[in-house]
């Protein structure tokens, strides 16, 4: 199997961070790396800064093996060469944004919204703009061509890739490793927001096959897939449980099929009133710490004032304890010493 320095696989911005990439292309400074890319994509600052790391260090050589799309395309073309697997599919597209509105609006909050959304979607055509300047410098077309085939935004097979000038090279891939052959399917693809994958395109060969095959094929890949997801949504759940118990929240907390929780608002209530018992806790022990700090200050002027009346008590006899005033002393031995000396000349 073909070894690589850096195999990125993931979502960009999660798994796949600039952080270690730069690391890496620090460390390889002055020498060609290869990379391998299998990722449906991410965060798009994060892949504008791998493009800019890649197309810095000057030579990076990128392969792009089962399926790649969004950020995780666009950061490749920063690379001094960029092949893909003859099995491969890439997808280049408008950049999107989660958008969540809803419940009763009256008129003036319609217009806020609408403002607020035709602001966001110039910024997304400001991010549009940005990105259809790199795939055309790569490919030495037009922003408005490039900007035709990211609106279609249609899986892009290999020969496809490489008419289009997204690519250099073709390669036969080699036995994926487990990361790169993680299986697909069109349900995982649509719920991230991407077209469906090519009608009767075999992600093993690169080739299109009947439909009976796909639909087998499907099968043992949905199967997979699932096994995959449950050994995660199981450790998920345990978590969450974990957390919940904590929270002394237990009673009704139940996961559907999906591995998904639902709360009452019962519970959100409980989790609200437990925070706030917390919140208040934590204030109330700060009470007690600020009067044990006043406190142990007083005791600390008591002893400091002790410390000085033993200090004056130590003081020569005759001195004061207010600066050396003279303190009056009685000599009693002075008459005793007369009245022996008058006795003395008697005798």
């Amino acid at each position: 199997m073909k070894k690589y320095d850096l195999y990125l696989t993931g979502t960009v911005g999660w798994e796949i961070s600039a952080g270690y990439v730069k690391y890496v292309l620090n460390e390889k400074a002055g020498k060609p790396v290869s990379v391998a890319i299998c990722s449906l994509g991410g965060y798009v600052d994060t892949g504008l800064q791998i493009y800019e790391l890649f197309k810095n260090h000057g030579d990076v050589n990128v392969e792009f093996l089962g399926m790649s799309a969004s950020s995780a395309t666009f950061m490749a073309m920063g690379a001094k060469t960029v092949k893909m697997a003859k099995n491969a599919l890439i997808l280049i597209h408008n950049s999107a944004t989660w958008i969540d509105e809803w419940g009763y609006r009256n008129k003036e909050q319609l217009d806020e919204i609408i403002n607020r959304l035709k602001f966001q979607r110039d910024q997304q055509s400001t991010i549009d703009d940005v990105l259809a300047q790199i795939y055309a410098e790569r490919n030495g077309k037009s922003v408005e061509d490039v900007k035709a085939k990211m609106k279609v935004a249609a899986w892009i097979k290999a020969a496809d890739a490489l008419d289009f000038g997204l690519v250099d090279e073709i390669i036969e891939a080699e036995q994926p490793s487990t990361a790169a052959s993680a299986k697909t399917t069109n349900s995982l693809i649509n719920d991230m927001g991407l077209p469906p994958l090519p009608k009767g395109f075999n992600t093993e060969t690169g080739e299109e096959t009947p439909a009976k095959g796909i639909i087998q094929k499907a099968v043992g890949v949905l199967s997979d897939l699932l096994q995959s997801l449950s050994a995660v949504n199981v450790s998920m759940k345990k978590n969450f449980v974990s957390v919940m118990a904590c929270l002394k929240i237990t009673d009704g907390l139940q996961a559907n099929e999906k591995g998904e929780f639902t709360l009452t608002e019962d519970q959100m209530k409980a989790i609200d009133d437990l925070l706030k018992q917390q919140d208040d806790a934590c204030k109330q022990a700060k009470s007690v710490v600020d009067g044990l700090k006043e406190e142990n200050k007083n005791l600390k002027a008591d002893i400091e004032r002790k410390d000085a009346e033993i200090e004056n008590l130590k003081k020569a006899p005759g001195e004061s304890a207010n600066g050396g005033e003279q303190v009056e002393v009685h000599d009693d031995l002075s008459g005793a010493a007369e009245l022996f000396n008058s006795i003395k000349d008697a005798l």
